[in-house]
């Protein structure tokens, strides 16, 4: 059986996908713990009254179209839906919430608009999820109440015990001569997910998931189903733990099934969230999974997932060739006409594409650069100079490109959907070193790997992520070096703040009362062409190889290093040298010998290179392809999002390219070789305060060289990303 693996929105601690789940998956058809479904139809006929069918699901973002693709919206997805509910005897139809936010619409609106719009699809149920609660307690239950269906969720209560307000835990309804029992369930971080009340209750989900079916079957329903909005691999521990719970449907995950699954008996059924696919099971009296089927909808320039030619229960359609649902599509209109109005306005220009897909947890990204230097002016508000500003990768939702050309202030507001305040802390530069450690999702991690999970501005550091540590190195706040008891400010996001052991301990300095979208817009309209570039803000180090020999010649010097082990190939192309201000300049080229590499520059290049900054830290980086069998992770690497190769680092003496050095060698004359490595980088034992203390001078401004997107830190064609925090 394949999956397609579109974005896993866990919130970090959960992959989606966890070691009993491959067990299952991994098991031969027949095998007692999963059942494989035959792809031939209904797997067995019963009568009208003895099946149920339920339709699946919403997971809507508070979004009334795809952002990338209008075509996919809610009304042609309604119509799909409606023709699903209409070709079963008998049938509900299930949303496992995220339905009010994140998005646009939803920032304005405070899920208002989705509400009319889901009343008038007349959901029969929909299952609470985090985003339901991005703007408080008091406008999640004024959203409940405005319902004319019932949202459930069986493992969130308030500080009485009792359901949260506007919310049932479990409901039944009678569908032909079935009783059907719902329940629903939301991560158990809910805390760190959203604005959830602090004195309210999380209860985990194996028991709650059995208080909901025992109270179910007592009441009497013949056949029980989750609405879930918990990550897929818990569905598998669900499944095997819980008895008499028949299907899940849905997920946090946003993972999309070519078919059911069986395991134990309990239905398994993900299809995606948003306008993308409509998915539906049919059950019978004894929650025994009779037929499914999946619809697929596509952008007019969409090909035909290859599991369209292989199952017969799953159609693909484009979908400017359905009609739209005439009602929802005015609801849609009104809705959005008036805050289209002004924000389709062009609110500046781009000369380059900018990147706000996920890359932005895996690597540096110009799209992470522009937002968060906008952030740093925060400071102006109450003259305050901030030093460094960070994101989170997870509030930067879009998933898209935009440009070269104009941006609109929606598109701006459809990458910075959340509620989420701009504030600025009081640090020691042991505290931010501390912060971006925390920050990293080191090796191993089921489906993304090690990642710095951040966007930054005002300082540029580099990373290291293995064997389930992070560290950071050769930290540099304003081209200085990061000094541990000096008082730095960052400039972040109040979620963020909130919810890191680091930040949340520091003092709060400014409470800007702006939110993200709206301040950076304002920030980006004020310039009428923006062209932003990496700049070597965040730095993959998988090894440090020491110190490289220099040998100056008058039109080329060359750098030597070793080679690391477990190098299957070096990447000649990926070679760079850095200074501390993040101004680089690319190799000539890079020959492997046996144990060491040259790498090749112009002489006069490097040496301007460092000309203008006192004592900078220069260093060499290249790329290098693992060794499968030296890393021995159990799985190939590297599995980090963004990467398909490793990096090396390697330090490099200024002086002997000026021949005001001894160490090195001096012009012609090759040095008698670098310093062993040095595992962790760090002369005195404190990360991030490593070979820095000769250091001085140096400025953030006056960059030498037009940054690169060096293949190095150049994200790989396939990527899988976790999100985070409230922003999944």
């Amino acid at each position: 059986m394949t999956r397609t693996f579109e974005r896993d929105d866990s919130d970090g601690t959960d992959s989606g996908v966890d070691s009993r789940r491959r067990r299952v998956l991994g098991m031969a058809a027949g095998a007692s713990a999963a059942a494989v479904l035959p792809t031939t139809g209904s797997v067995g006929a019963e009568s009208d009254d003895e099946t149920v069918t339920i339709v699946h699901d919403t997971h809507f973002h508070g979004r009334f179209e795809d952002a990338e693709a209008p075509e996919l919206n809610l009304a042609r997805y309604y119509a799909v839906v409606k023709e699903h509910l209409e070709s079963a005897a008998n049938s509900l139809f299930v949303g496992n919430g995220d339905d009010l936010a994140p998005s646009m619409l939803g920032l304005e609106y405070e899920g208002e608009h989705a509400i009319e719009a889901l009343n008038e699809t007349a959901i029969d149920v929909d299952g609470v999820g985090n985003h339901e609660y991005d703007f408080g307690a008091d406008v999640a239950t004024k959203r409940f109440e405005e319902s004319e269906f019932p949202w459930v969720v069986a493992n969130l209560l308030d500080d009485a015990g009792e359901p949260v307000p506007g919310t049932e835990r479990w409901t039944t309804f009678e569908e032909g001569g079935l009783t059907i029992g719902v329940f629903g369930l939301v991560s158990t971080n809910f805390h760190s997910l959203t604005d959830y009340p602090a004195e309210w209750q999380v209860l985990g989900y194996v028991a709650s998931a059995r208080e909901a079916v025992d109270a179910l079957r007592e009441a009497g329903a013949d056949v029980v189903v989750c609405a879930s909005h918990v990550s897929t691999g818990v569905h598998y521990t669900l499944a095997e733990d819980v008895d008499g719970l028949d299907a899940i449907v849905g997920s946090h995950s946003n993972v999309v099934f070519d078919e059911p699954e069986v395991v134990d008996g309990t239905v398994i059924s993900e299809f995606g969230d948003e306008f993308d696919h409509v998915g539906s099971l049919t059950l019978d009296a004894e929650g025994a999974l009779v037929d499914w089927r999946r619809t697929d909808l596509l952008a007019p320039d969409a090909d035909p997932a290859p599991a369209v030619d292989e199952y017969a229960e799953i159609e693909a359609r484009y979908a400017d060739e359905i009609p739209e649902d005439e009602t929802l599509a005015a609801i849609a209109e009104e809705w959005t006409d008036e805050l289209e109005s002004e924000l389709e306005q062009t609110a500046f220009e781009t000369e380059v594409e900018l990147n706000a897909t996920f890359d932005n947890y895996a690597i540096e990204t110009n799209w992470g650069n522009l937002m968060t230097d906008a952030m740093r002016t925060v400071g102006e508000i109450g003259d305050i100079e901030v030093d460094i500003a960070a994101q989170n990768a997870g509030g930067i939702r879009s998933g898209s490109t935009y440009g070269p050309g104009p941006v609109t202030g929606a598109d701006v507001m459809n990458i910075l959907p959340f509620p989420n305040e701009i504030e600025v802390v009081e640090l020691t530069g042991e505290d931010v070193v501390a912060y971006l450690e925390e920050a990293i999702r080191p090796h191993p991690a089921e489906n993304y790997g090690a990642q710095p999970a951040i966007q930054v501005s005002g300082l540029s550091y580099e990373w290291w992520g293995h064997d389930g540590e992070s560290r950071v190195e050769n930290l540099f706040v304003g081209g200085e070096p990061v000094d541990p008891d000096e008082t730095y400010f960052l400039a972040h996001n109040d979620y963020s703040i909130e919810n890191s052991d680091v930040l949340s301990t520091a003092e709060v300095v400014l409470a800007s009362g702006q939110f993200q979208g709206p301040y950076v817009l304002e920030r980006l309209e004020e310039r009428d062409t923006v062209a932003p570039e990496r700049e070597n803000r965040m730095l993959r180090v998988d090894e440090t190889v020491g110190e490289a020999s220099v040998a100056v010649g008058d039109g080329e010097t060359t750098l030597t290093v070793d080679v690391p082990d477990g190098t299957a190939a070096i990447r000649p192309d990926t070679f760079r040298a850095v200074i501390r201000t993040g101004a680089d300049l690319e190799a000539n080229a890079a020959t492997a010998d046996g144990d060491s590499v040259d790498v090749t520059f112009d002489t006069d290049d490097l040496r301007a290179l460092v000309a203008d900054v006192d004592e900078p830290a220069l260093r060499l980086f290249g790329g290098y392809d693992p060794d499968q069998e030296h890393w021995d992770y159990g799985f190939d690497v590297p599995t980090s999002s963004g990467y398909d190769h490793f990096q090396l680092r390697a330090d490099v003496s200024a002086a002997a390219l000026t021949g005001n050095g001894d160490s090195n060698g001096s012009d012609g004359n090759e040095s008698d070789g670098g310093n062993e490595s040095d595992d962790d980088g760090s002369d005195d034992g404190m990360p991030g305060f490593g070979p820095l203390g000769a250091l001085a001078g140096g400025s953030a401004g006056g960059y030498l060289y037009s940054r690169r997107r060096s293949a190095g830190d150049e994200p790989a064609e396939t990527t899988e990303n976790a999100t985070d925090g409230n922003d999944d």
